[in-house]
């Protein structure tokens, strides 16, 4: 099923990049130059592209193995869902899962080695989501192929959507851009709000969702971003690890 996603993915990719990046050209949230840091969130992009497969398909081989899918027999009727219905259930799930992985990484020094690198980018932009370790892929690839290869059992075609929507939340939420959203910023992650979870003090605790605000706002962890002042500082405290222990996450 992944493989067959990738050419997708890419797609949407390619579309969600054009539109972003013209965007932030032309309404930039915040002053940035892209040229000092590109070529290492362009390694990390590959190194994402590379390693998210790689991490699923050994993944999905050994719960293969292990018979996994027998476990989840008794929701087989879920399996036949409406394909809107499921795609929403699993997106709505895989936030869930990944806001409590999310928190973990930044509740222990040892995980935080995993997720360090998404977080010394000091100028957020389209590109800087790509920042992310080989070993924070492994953890986030977990939920990922539980939900969509044995809770859910989705269809190439339904894993494609969801996949797709990943690849443009995670343009969305760290490009540099400012959105009002009105009411639908009580539900969903905007672009201003993950902007606090970069913020170089005690804020990078908070806003730990990816695509709905409701899980922050039920355990503990949500900050209005209109109650920050503009421009705060955004990265991490030195000192940081070698850049080859960053990408690897230890």
């Amino acid at each position: 099923m992944w493989g067959t996603t990738v050419l997708w993915e890419a797609v949407v990719l390619v579309a969600a990049v054009a539109v972003f990046d013209l965007w932030e050209r032309l309404r930039p949230a915040r002053p940035h130059r892209r040229r000092p840091t590109l070529r290492l969130d362009l390694a990390a992009l590959a190194i994402v592209v590379v390693f998210s497969q790689v991490w699923k398909t050994l993944l999905t081989g050994g719960l293969d193995a292990l018979e996994v899918a027998a476990a989840f027999s008794p929701i087989a009727p879920l399996h036949e869902a409406p394909s809107a219905l499921k795609v929403l259930l699993g997106l709505a799930a895989g936030d869930f899962c990944l806001y409590w992985v999310h928190r973990a990484m930044h509740a222990s020094d040892l995980l935080f080695r995993t997720h360090a690198f998404h977080h010394t980018t000091e100028h957020l932009y389209w590109l800087s989501g790509s920042r992310t370790s080989v070993l924070h892929l492994l953890f986030f690839a977990g939920p990922q192929v539980l939900i969509a290869g044995y809770l859910l059992r989705f269809t190439p075609g339904e894993a494609a959507v969801a996949l797709g929507t990943g690849v443009v939340v995670n343009l969305w939420v760290h490009s540099n851009v400012r959105v009002r959203l009105g009411p639908l910023e009580a539900l969903l992650v905007t672009p201003d709000y993950h902007r606090v979870h970069h913020s170089a003090d005690a804020n990078s605790r908070k806003n730990l969702g990816f695509i709905f605000t409701v899980w922050d706002r039920l355990f503990g962890t949500h900050v209005d971003p209109r109650t920050l002042p503009d421009g705060f500082r955004l990265g991490m405290a030195e000192p940081r690890p070698r850049l080859l222990r960053r990408i690897v996450g230890v």
